[in-house]
């Protein structure tokens, strides 16, 4: 396999390296909006913090097998719990743009959405509110600042990373091939996200070789990410029409917006598997021969 220029030395890269480089990171971006949303629960500042939090428990899952049981595990407990009530607020204020754009003009649809939103965004800024001033909360903080600098790794901490981390990859790409099979298969919505959640695992495992591999594993989580991103947009779509049928209305009242909505689901809907070829290229040129 070649290296790009931009790529850390594989020859000194360790264990520690490649987990306080997360690990600080995440806890960088945590630091950084925590205060700002417990001033004012901004929208982007939400969606940073739950994408941090995410991204880190993604990230430590990838890792699992060189990190040991604790603290590690109780850190993605509280990641899962912090990301879980973050992305409650974070659907809300996705469902508010989407509907934005397609409620242009003043209806009593418009506000009806727009009050029934409101209403359940307040809720949930009452919950991030109370996360954020959680000794809970201040725990994690202090946490994962302690182990940025101390990640008490004993001896995988000194271990190269390419010894750590490339068999993991290899099995990481391997499953993720084989839950995908034929990407021109028809699958139910359920089935589209499976794929999300299943390229989502595996862009982790590429995203952590970036640090020794450069190019060619940031190719394969780029893909991942864009194939993510895509299903992602198909899943806000979905959580729309079935936003609007918790509101009772008659049908005649929302049906043009159902029906643009589900127009949109359709043109995404196959869009991820050009990146999946792009994914399975990529694999080949990481695992390929010299």
């Amino acid at each position: 396999m070649t290296k790009d220029s931009s790529a850390l030395d594989a020859g000194s890269l360790t264990g520690r390296d490649v987990v306080t480089h997360f690990l600080r990171r995440e806890f960088k971006t945590i630091a950084h909006y925590g205060p700002l949303v417990h001033e004012g629960s901004d929208a982007e500042g939400v969606h940073q913090l739950r994408v941090s939090a995410r991204r880190l428990r993604s990230e430590l899952q990838a890792m699992r097998r060189v990190l040991p049981r604790e603290p590690w595990r109780d850190l993605s407990d509280d990641l899962k719990w912090m990301g879980t009530v973050l992305g409650r607020l974070r659907d809300l204020d996705v469902l508010a743009d989407l509907f934005e754009q397609h409620l242009t003009e003043a209806t009593s649809l418009r506000d009806t959405v727009s009050s029934t939103l409101e209403r359940r965004r307040e809720k949930r800024r009452r919950d991030v509110s109370a996360l954020l001033d959680s000794k809970r909360y201040s725990r994690i903080v202090k946490r994962l600042g302690r182990l940025s600098d101390h990640p008490e790794l004993g001896e995988v901490g000194r271990t190269l990373a390419p010894e750590l981390f490339l068999s993991p990859l290899w099995e990481a790409a391997c499953t993720y091939l084989d839950a995908i099979g034929d990407p021109f298969e028809r699958r139910s919505d359920e089935a589209l996200h499976r794929v999300r959640i299943a390229s989502k695992k595996c862009r982790y495992n590429f995203e952590i070789a970036t640090l020794f591999l450069g190019d060619e594993a940031r190719v394969v989580a780029t893909s991942l990410e864009a194939i993510q991103g895509i299903l992602g947009k198909v899943q806000d779509r979905s959580m729309a029409v079935t936003f609007l049928d918790t509101l009772g209305l008659e049908e005649e009242v929302d049906l043009d917006v159902r029906r643009a909505l589900r127009a949109e689901i359709v043109v995404l809907r196959p869009q991820w598997v050009a990146h999946y070829h792009d994914v399975r290229r990529g694999i080949l040129e990481v695992f390929g021969p010299d």
